[in-house]
């Protein structure tokens, strides 16, 4: 009974930061510009889901993101309902070595979502993937912290968290999704709205509430995972 009680007030904990952390999301980014931090939005228009992977739209950053950064992807597009493939792939590029990039992809039909790494030393590598996995009310969140770790936030729950990726700095985004010109059209209208936040926390602390909120939902989940084991093992 214990138990139960004690998961069902960690639940509410992680689910009350996780508010919060959108809640203070554009407080954060009004701090960031009043700070000298480097904010960046790029709206992208539906046409782009119809570019194909040879020749992607490209959208670049008015700064360069190196380190610090916040990545949040808000997509409002409307999927071609003709087309059971219909999807949108983000490539973020990293301007220190541009064979790298992480990748976002959306599809209209169940709505997976899956997070990529392209990287030289391992090559292209799919670190999650999930059906009704975004939602488009809820921004995707990107967080990478010093010490080169990354975690993504699907809106609801932290899929990748802290992986190595290394350096990485952004300055722009590919957006694409038919695999050739003869593939049917992606989406008929819409946006995808990114914007980005850099900096050093420590010269603005409520840049650090993302980091913060992340890294205590992440272990909360941990505590709740070994509550699940014990009652296994018992």
């Amino acid at each position: 009974m214990n138990g139960a009680r004690l998961k069902t007030n960690l639940l509410s904990i992680a689910l009350t930061l996780t508010l919060v952390m959108l809640l203070l999301a554009p407080i954060n980014t009004i701090h960031a510009q009043d700070g000298g931090r480097k904010v960046d939005k790029i709206v992208i228009p539906f046409d782009a889901a119809n570019s194909t992977i040879d020749a992607p739209s490209l959208y670049r950053f008015k700064d360069r993101h190196v380190a610090n950064w916040i990545v949040t992807i808000s997509n409002n597009l409307i999927y071609n309902p003709e087309n059971d493939d219909a999807k949108v792939i983000l490539r973020f590029r990293n301007n220190l070595n541009t064979n790298e990039f992480l990748e976002v992809g959306m599809t209209g039909q169940d709505r997976v979502l899956w997070f990529a790494v392209g990287k030289e030393s391992i090559g292209y590598m799919t670190m999650y993937r999930n059906s009704n996995a975004w939602f488009p009310e809820r921004a995707i969140m990107m967080t990478y912290a010093q010490g080169e770790r990354l975690s993504v936030n699907n809106g609801q729950r932290i899929v990748v968290d802290r992986l190595n990726i290394e350096q990485f700095a952004i300055d722009s985004v590919e957006v694409y999704g038919r695999n050739g010109i003869d593939a049917p059209y992606n989406a008929i209208a819409g946006v995808i709205t990114i914007e980005v936040v850099s900096g050093n926390p420590l010269d603005n602390p409520i840049m650090s509430v993302p980091f913060i909120v992340t890294g205590a939902v992440a272990g909360i989940v941990l505590i709740l995972l070994r509550l699940k084991r014990r009652e296994k093992d018992t």
